[in-house]
């Protein structure tokens, strides 16, 4: 091997392997054993780092010298441990440097018999390899492809030119090495597909949307595109990565009724879990600020009488000819709708016309105010009611009364306590019990209730019952319906009555769609 001079600066000090692709089954006296067989007295300790949430766990292994890390690196990557391939690399602790693909090759057309141990021994004849990973199936059986990075980007041209004789050793006649590069995400190329009717074929799917243009392939040379079936709605959903922006964009804007079915399907770019969670809270955030800010002179406070509880559905048909609703919700106790119901109007129009359909009704509607606001208004009634002494202003018609004078009195009052001698200021005080320190509620601010948010939407979207927008609209109506330290609580200890409330509220939408 050749001396690195690169950013890996600290590259011939490493004595640290990172282990990638172990089996959950795989303990650290397991892979201590493996390594120690091959390396006797080399092995200083062994990690590993589990996470249930992954089916693979992952390890590092510190050597006592860089040589025998090196040696165990070639001589035991690509081993199968508890029925998985593991991947040897060395440990990068810099982020930077771990991610940065300047030094990252792409090798395809690699035959099949070919192992990842092979694939080392070959690559670690041009430079200092940092990694050296063959892609292969569940079977361990490999694809054909494979990724190697290395310390300076001169060793990258280097086996690049001696690809023709790497060919005769590994390759097929397809066989080349290329300089690994990542998809620009700003690109957008990826699109998603809804409501495409459950007949159709991946052929169909397939043949019309290749007419938009080239789809991209992945690194096996299979076409990127998916199309599987929503169980929870009996209809199919895709995606499409094609090669070119304007490609997409062609996808995007064409017509979308019976063209794949008879139905109109839903094309828009492809977003991720974190994407459609902070657009639902932006969405959220805007409806909270319009309702206390653009349209507030346009929220109405609605009781529809005692012993009467509303319904959303109730409020939309008898005020939904007003104007139009912008935002609607009903109060809940002990998780039962009341009589109480808030409704913003979006303008001023439809507000008038609700107060006035108000006595029509028999409810009682008016326009809302906040516990501030209602504060300041009695206190300027109660100022401009009397706004003189109560009986100086009768005085000004009747003289004659008589304006009762409270007695003043003139004498100090007496000081009774005593004065303290020498003798008592000595004796000692006794020791005031302390008070236990009473908690204060935490105050809830806007990042503890989208952190809260958050959770409940992950927690609905994983019983796999309800797609994407309704979660959305569930997560909104539970945060406005139920306190946040009764909701937070049923969110932590999952439990089993918060389904039950979903489900209701499930309910209810559903009537109200109807």
């Amino acid at each position: 091997m050749t001396t690195a001079q690169s950013n890996f600066s600290d590259f011939a000090e490493n004595k640290t392997i990172f282990v990638s692709g172990l089996s959950l089954n795989v303990t650290e006296s397991v892979l201590y054993g493996t390594v120690l067989k091959e390396f006797p007295n080399q092995v200083l300790n062994v990690h590993i780092n589990k996470d249930n949430s992954h089916d693979t766990s992952i390890a590092y292994i510190n050597m006592n010298t860089h040589d025998s890390a090196a040696q165990a690196i070639s001589k035991l990557n690509g081993t199968i441990i508890e029925g998985r391939k593991v991947n040897m690399f060395w440990s990068l602790r810099d982020y930077k440097l771990r991610t940065q693909s300047e030094t990252n090759l792409y090798v395809k057309g690699i035959k099949k018999e070919i192992g990842q141990q092979k694939m080392q021994e070959v690559f670690d004849k041009y430079g200092n390899t940092l990694s050296v990973k063959l892609s292969t199936n569940e079977k361990n059986e490999s694809n054909g492809f494979g990724y190697v990075k290395y310390c300076t980007v001169d060793e990258c041209k280097k086996v690049i030119a001696a690809k023709e004789e790497i060919s005769k050793e590994i390759g097929e006649a397809s066989f080349d090495i290329v300089k690994f590069e990542k998809q620009n995400k700003s690109l957008k190329t990826n699109i998603y597909i809804g409501n495409i009717d459950a007949t159709v074929t991946e052929e169909q799917f397939l043949k019309y949307f290749e007419t938009f243009g080239p789809i991209r392939k992945d690194a096996s040379g299979k076409l990127a595109y998916k199309i599987v079936l929503d169980q929870a709605h009996q209809k199919n959903k895709g995606f499409v990565n094609y090669e070119n922006v304007e490609d997409a964009q062609k996808a995007i804007s064409s017509p979308k009724t019976g063209v794949l079915g008879s139905g109109e399907i839903l094309i828009d770019y492809y977003k991720s879990k974190e994407e459609r969670k902070k657009e639902w809270r932006n969405a959220l955030f805007e409806i909270k600020n319009n309702v206390a800010g653009r349209y507030k002179d346009f929220n109405l406070y609605i009781n529809t009488g005692k012993n009467h509880t509303t319904s959303d559905a109730e409020i939309r048909e008898k005020l939904g000819s007003c104007g139009e609703i912008y935002s609607l919700q009903v109060k809940y106790y002990n998780k039962q709708p009341t009589e109480v119901a808030y409704c913003c109007f979006k303008d001023a129009q439809g507000a008038q016309n609700a107060l006035a359909k108000a006595s029509e009704l028999g409810w009682t509607i008016n326009k809302f105010m906040t516990k501030q606001e209602k504060f300041i208004s009695q206190n300027m009634y109660a100022q401009t009611a009397y706004p003189i002494n109560f009986f100086n202003f009768f005085q000004m018609f009747n003289p004659n009364v008589i304006v009762p004078q409270h007695p003043q009195n003139q004498n100090k009052e007496k000081d009774h306590r005593k004065k303290s001698t020498r003798e008592e200021s000595r004796k000692p005080k006794p020791i005031a019990e302390k008070q236990p320190k009473v908690e204060k509620a935490p105050i809830i601010n806007e990042d503890m209730k989208n952190e809260l948010g958050d959770q409940l939407y992950d927690y609905i979207l994983s019983l796999g019952l309800y797609d994407e927008d309704l979660t959305g609209r569930i997560t909104g109506v539970l945060l406005e319906s139920i306190e946040y330290a009764d909701l937070k609580k049923k969110i932590d200890t999952k439990s089993p009555e918060l389904t039950v409330i979903i489900k209701e509220i499930v309910e209810n939408l559903k009537k109200i769609q109807n």
